[in-house]
């Protein structure tokens, strides 16, 4: 019984990190705001479930297609069909963004996978 509880918390354990791990592969991913609930950050950008792990949302689903990494690909991709590039809602609208630089905006940020249908031009 000890030895499952181990295992369980190990693997809960592992998923947060990797989870981590791939918010420094975007811009702006420690800055993802909730797409509904403001002054809320929503961890899991690439998730339905707002603290990661489970289902993907559209981005999620786009990230992994395009290697898992941020690229031109997913940067000019609309994974939420809002109108807006992935690129314009991470703050990197140029696409010019690597992981460990700063993006060319880190305010007014928007969730690339789930569409709120009032994004504002900034």
């Amino acid at each position: 019984m000890v030895a499952l509880i181990v295992l369980t918390f190990a693997l809960l354990l592992g998923s947060s990190q990797a989870f981590k791990h791939y918010r420094l592969r975007i811009p702006n991913g420690k800055n993802v705001p909730h797409p509904c609930k403001a002054n809320l950050k929503w961890p899991g950008v690439g998730h339905e479930n707002r603290s990661g792990g489970g289902k993907r949302n559209a981005f999620g689903v786009d990230f992994a297609k395009f290697g898992s990494k941020w690229n031109e690909e997913i940067c000019q991709a609309d994974s939420d069909g809002d109108g807006w590039t992935n690129g314009y809602e991470l703050g990197d609208p140029d696409c010019a963004w690597s992981p460990g630089q700063t993006p060319s905006r880190s305010d007014n940020i928007t969730h690339p996978g789930e569409s709120t249908g009032t994004i504002k031009i900034y």
